[in-house]
C-alpha cells in the first residue's frame, strides 16, 4: 500500500509541477510580475484565515483515526460529526468577518488602481475556495484511516487539472484577468469535494454526520489539542507568509512579484516533503494507538530517508541548472534576482528534507504544547530581524527571504529531531545520523554534479537541452544518495523488492 500511495503521491506532484511551470509564465506574460505576486499574497492571507481553523481540523484526523483502529465507532462518529458541525460554524463567522475587509482591500494593502476590482475579485474567489475547503476537510479522513491515499492524490491531481483548464478557457477567449486564478481554485475545489464526499460513503461508511452525535464538549477536547497547532501556524506565518506583505508594505509590489515568481519551486519541493512525509503518517498514528513502539520509531527513520532519497536529486539540479532555467522560463524578468532569492530558499532544505517526517511526532504523541510554543519563539524573531535588516543594510528583498530561512535551518538541527526524541524516551542522538548522511549525500552530490557540469562544459541553451542536463544530474544525484543515505541491507531490500515487482510482472 505504501507503494501505490507514494507512486500517486509523485504523480501528483509531477501533475502540479507541470502545471506551475507552464502556468506561471503564461500568466506573468498575460499580466505582469506584480499582478501574479498578489497570487501569493492573496494565499498568505488565507493562511491568516486558517488560524481560526486549524486548531480543529489539525487534530480531527488523529482523534478520529485512533478511535477507529482502537475498535470505538461510535466516538469516531462523534468527533467526525462535531468536526463538521464546528467548521460550518467558523465558516459563518469567517463570511461576516472577510467580506467587509475584502471591500475595502485597496485600504489595507498598496494595489496599483488599475487592478483594485481585479485583485479584489482574486481574494474574493481564493477565500471562497478556503471556506468550502474548511467546511469539507474532515471528508478527507477517510482515505486517511483506511491508508489509501492514492486516493486522495487522485482527488488533488483532478483538482488541478480542472484548475488548469478553467484558467486556460478564461485567459484564452476573455480579456485577462488575475481573478481567473482563483475562480479556476473555486471550481477544481468543488470537483475534489464531490470526490472525497465518495471516498468517505464507500470506505468508511459508518463515519456520518448525525445531529445527535454533536457534541461540544467532543469539540473543546479536539481544540484542547489542536490549539497548539495554531501556534505552530502562527510560526509559519510569520516566518514564511509574511515575506510577500513585508515585501509589499517594505518594499514594493514589483519586488513582491518577483519573490512571488522565485518561490514557485521552493514551493513545490515543500509540497513534496509533505506528500511523502503524509505517506507514513497513517502508519505512525496506528502504531502509537496499538502501542507499538519499536516499529513506530523504524517507520519515523523510513520516512526520513525516504523525503532525503527524493529531496537531494531535486534540490541539487535546482541548484545547478536554476539560472539555466529561469532565463528560459522567465527571460523578461530579472533572472539573476530570482535564481538569488530561490538559492536563498533552496539553503533551507539542507536540513529540512529529513526533518519533515518529525514534525509529524508533537501530533502523534498529542503533545503539542511545548514544541508550538518554541517555534513561536524562533518565528517572533523573524520580522523584527528582517526589518532591522532593511533599515541598516542595503540587503534589500534579500533580506525578506533570507531571515526565515536562518531561522528555519537552526530549529531543524537543534530543536525538532531532540523534541522527537524526547517525546518517544529515546536516545537524544537517535535521528542525528540520518541527519548527518542526509546532509553529507546532498554536498556531495551538488560537489559531484557541479565537477560534471564543469570539466565537460555541459550547457544549456534550450528546453531540450535543460531537460536532458535535469535528467543526468538527477540521475547522478539519485545513484549517490541510494550509496550513501541507505545502508547495505536496505539497499539490498529495496533492490530485491524491485526484482521481485519485476519476476510478478513477467509471469502475468
Amino acid at each position: 500500500m505504501l507503494a501505490i500511495n507514494m507512486v500517486a503521491s509523485l504523480i501528483q506532484f509531477a501533475i502540479n509541477l507541470g502545471i506551475g511551470f507552464c502556468l506561471t509564465p503564461f500568466i506573468v506574460n498575460k499580466l505582469g510580475a506584480e499582478a501574479y505576486g498578489y497570487v501569493g499574497l492573496a494565499n498568505n492571507v488565507i493562511n491568516y484565515a486558517s488560524l481560526l481553523t486549524v486548531a480543529l481540523d489539525s487534530v480531527a484526523g488523529r482523534f478520529i483515526t485512533v478511535a477507529y483502529h482502537q475498535g470505538d465507532k461510535k466516538r469516531a462518529d462523534r468527533y467526525f460529526s462535531s468536526t463538521l458541525a464546528a467548521d460550518c460554524l467558523i465558516a459563518v463567522i469567517l463570511i461576516l468577518v472577510a467580506l467587509p475587509l475584502i471591500a475595502d482591500l485597496d485600504k489595507i494593502i498598496n494595489i496599483s488602481p488599475h487592478l483594485i476590482n481585479d485583485v479584489k475579485l482574486l481574494f474574493l474567489f481564493i477565500f471562497i475556495q478556503f471556506v468550502i475547503t474548511s467546511v469539507s476537510t474532515v471528508l478527507t479522513v477517510a482515505t486517511f484511516i483506511t491508508n489509501k491515499l492514492y486516493l486522495s492524490s487522485i482527488a488533488n491531481a483532478l483538482f488541478s487539472i480542472v484548475r488548469v483548464l478553467v484558467m486556460l478557457i478564461c485567459f484564452g477567449f476573455f480579456p485577462p484577468f488575475v481573478a481567473y486564478v482563483s475562480f479556476a481554485a473555486v471550481l477544481g475545489t468543488i470537483v475534489s469535494v464531490i470526490l472525497n464526499y465518495f471516498y468517505t460513503q464507500k470506505l468508511t461508511p459508518e463515519l456520518k454526520f448525525h445531529k445527535t452525535m454533536v457534541s461540544w464538549k467532543t469539540v473543546k477536547e479536539m481544540l484542547a489539542s489542536g490549539i497548539w497547532n495554531v501556534i505552530i501556524k502562527l510560526q509559519q506565518v510569520i516566518s514564511f507568509g509574511l515575506k510577500l506583505l513585508v515585501a509589499n508594505l517594505a518594499i514594493s509590489p514589483y519586488k513582491m512579484g518577483m519573490m512571488s515568481i522565485a518561490q514557485t519551486v521552493p514551493n513545490m519541493i515543500l509540497t513534496l516533503f509533505g506528500s511523502v512525509s503524509s505517506l507514513f503518517y497513517p502508519n505512525q498514528t496506528q502504531y502509537y494507538a496499538q502501542g507499538k513502539k519499536k516499529e513506530l520509531i523504524a517507520e519515523l527513520r523510513l520516512g526520513m530517508k525516504t523525503c532525503g532519497f527524493f529531496a537531494v536529486p531535486i534540490i541539487v539540479t535546482s541548484l545547478i541548472v536554476g539560472k539555466d532555467f529561469f532565463v528560459l522560463w522567465q527571460p523578461h524578468q530579472d533572472t539573476r534576482m530570482l535564481y538569488s532569492l530561490m538559492l536563498i530558499t533552496l539553503s533551507g532544505f539542507l536540513v529540512s528534507g529529513a526533518a519533515s517526517t518529525l514534525q509529524n511526532v508533537p501530533l502523534i504523541v498529542n503533545r503539542l504544547k511545548l514544541y508550538s510554543i518554541v517555534w513561536l519563539l524562533f518565528s517572533l524573531l523573524s520580522l523584527p530581524v528582517t526589518l532591522l535588516l532593511l533599515k541598516i543594510t542595503n540587503l534589500d528583498i534579500y533580506a525578506v527571504a533570507l531571515v526565515p530561512t536562518v531561522i528555519e535551518i537552526i530549529a531543524n538541527i537543534f530543536f525538532v529531531p531532540m523534541y522527537a526524541a524526547r517525546e518517544l524516551e529515546v536516545n537524544v542522538l537517535t535521528f542525528y545520523s540520518i541527519y548527518f548522511q542526509y546532509v553529507i549525500a546532498l554536498l556531495v552530490s551538488v560537489f559531484v554534479v557541479y565537477s560534471f557540469k564543469f570539466f565537460f562544459r555541459i550547457s544549456v541553451t534550450n528546453w531540450i537541452s535543460l531537460i536532458l542536463a535535469c535528467i543526468f544530474y538527477a540521475c547522478v544525484a539519485l545513484a549517490i544518495t541510494l550509496l550513501m543515505l541507505l545502508n547495505k541491507s536496505e539497499r539490498l531490500r529495496l533492490f530485491k523488492k524491485i526484482s521481485m515487482k519485476i519476476r510478478s510482472n513477467n509471469v502475468r
